[in-house]
This record gives C-alpha cells, structure tokens and sequence, in this order.
C-alpha cells in the first residue's frame, strides 16, 4: 500500500464496502431524506458491529485490486497467505470484550 496504486486501491475497497453507506449517510441528513439515513445508518452499524470481519476484508480486496486490477507487481503478498495472518490477529478481540 506504499504506492499510488496501493493508496487508490484502498480507497476503492473501502468504498465498496463503507464509504457508500457513509456518503448515504451524509447526503441524506444534508438533504433530509430518511431513506438515505436508513440505509447508511444500517450498513454503517452492520459494518461497525462485533464479529465482522470489515478490516480484513478490506485490506484483501486493496490487495486483490492492487495487484490484478491495477497490475502492480511490486506487491508480492500471497492473498491466502495474508488472509491466514489478518484472521490470525483477530482485530476485533479488543472491541469484543470493552
């Protein structure tokens, strides 16, 4: 993620699985529309809410698009091999017990 590439391809990840639900959120109490608020309000709580896997799943997808969408090639990171290491750190271990 030391790249141009690498930071774009974060972006886009985090997009597809947060940042929608967060422009949703912002629109809709710009403009008042409870549907938008909804909508944003839910995903975000989803994404936010234990045993979700959201960091993970973000950081494989920046990798996948980084390397095969984007054909970066200075990123030589297994994605199996990384997956194995985000689950095995358990991000959510903090948030679960506070």
């Amino acid at each position: 993620m030391q790249s141009l590439r690498g930071l774009l391809s974060l972006l886009i990840s985090y997009m597809i699985f947060h940042g929608w639900a967060l422009i949703f959120f912002v629109i809709g109490i710009m403009s008042g529309n409870a549907w938008l608020i909804g909508v944003g309000s839910a995903v975000m709580l989803f994404w936010f809410g234990p045993g979700t896997p959201v960091i993970s799943l973000i950081l494989i997808t920046a990798l996948f698009i980084q390397r095969y969408i984007f054909m970066d090639n200075k990123n030589k990171v297994k994605l199996k091999d990384k997956w194995i290491e985000l689950k095995n750190k358990n991000y959510f271990k903090d948030e679960n017990q506070s």
